[in-house]
């Protein structure tokens, strides 16, 4: 005769078994992903050249410019050594530039891991044509919360993580930088830790997709990625923005403005020409064309001498 309540335990400690397995499985899935695109984190200079961090032995008088590039689809994972991921040059000019006795170095930092699955963007999705609303209490299968593995949430995650390690390292002046989601992702990193981080060069924030292409969905992510920004701790934020950008404009911006740190460069009347790989008006920060114009470059060499 079989024993019920042995069955039922023994059932259960099968389940456990599963749980831990599935999470482990997850868990190294994101190790071996972050190792890969890791390999490229690297201080450049303003070729882009890569060098040691045993080149730069006085931290404490260094002003160490973290550049985090723009993203893709949630289940792919980005390279940051695609030409439109790279730092562009009105970053990597920043180079060695001397201001108030400390000198500029750059970092680039690759963080492009995958987020959700294609299966659980279409569980978050279902569940929010279901109820009206985003879900952000939603499991997974492992039990993590759903809305927290949206690839943006996981990469501010990764960045908070390297800026200690580089503080770690002996970086006392930290300034992000960023294009696109990852400009977004500097500036709520800058309102949730404005101890850590003394400053924000924003190209472009963004992270939600076009805004003609944006669903109903996709705008309660982006209202949940407003709500995670902190604009009474916001820290000298420079945004850069374009009125004819797809993704996001000075006006859809706007509730930054709310912030006395929030400090707005219009870009609109730019001579230079969009690229269509570089996201066409979204990415004219990122020309060579955009960094040779004198005045931009004074604004953000103004901007740095603010901080210090």
């Amino acid at each position: 005769m079989i024993d019920l309540k042995y069955m039922k335990k023994f059932l259960g400690l099968i389940i456990l078994g599963l749980l831990l397995s599935s999470q482990s499985f997850a868990d190294k899935n994101f190790d071996k992903d972050l190792k890969k695109v890791s390999k490229d984190n690297a201080f450049i200079n303003s070729k882009g050249e890569v060098y040691p961090i045993e080149e730069i032995p006085d931290k404490q008088n260094i002003i160490l410019v973290i550049y985090n590039h723009g993203s893709g689809p949630d289940h792919k994972m980005e390279k940051c050594l695609k030409s439109w991921n790279l730092p562009p040059p009105i970053i990597t000019n920043l180079n060695n530039k001397e201001i108030k006795g400390y000198k500029v170095k750059i970092y680039r930092l690759c963080s492009g891991v995958r987020g959700w699955t294609e299966i659980e963007r279409d569980k978050m999705y279902d569940d929010y044509m279901k109820n009206k609303k985003l879900s952000l209490e939603l499991k997974d299968k492992e039990g993590s919360t759903l809305i927290n593995e949206q690839l943006q949430f996981v990469r501010q995650k990764i960045i908070e993580k390297k800026i200690d390690i580089l503080k770690n390292q002996g970086f006392h002046k930290i300034v992000l930088a960023g294009h696109s989601a990852g400009a977004w992702a500097s500036i709520t990193l800058n309102s949730k830790f404005p101890e850590k981080i003394d400053g924000v060069i924003a190209l472009n924030p963004a992270f939600a997709g076009k805004v003609k292409k944006r669903s109903s969905f996709w705008e309660g992510i982006r209202k949940h990625g407003i709500d995670l920004i902190d604009l009474s701790n916001l820290k000298n934020v420079l945004i850069f923005s374009h009125n004819k950008d797809k993704y996001e404009t000075p006006e859809s911006l706007s509730f930054l403005s709310n912030s006395d740190s929030a400090n707005f460069i219009d870009t609109s009347n730019s001579k230079c020409k969009r690229k269509k790989k570089l996201g066409g008006y979204h990415g004219i920060t990122l020309t060579k064309c955009f960094a040779a114009v004198e005045n931009n470059q004074k604004k953000i060499i103004k901007y740095l001498e603010g901080i210090l």
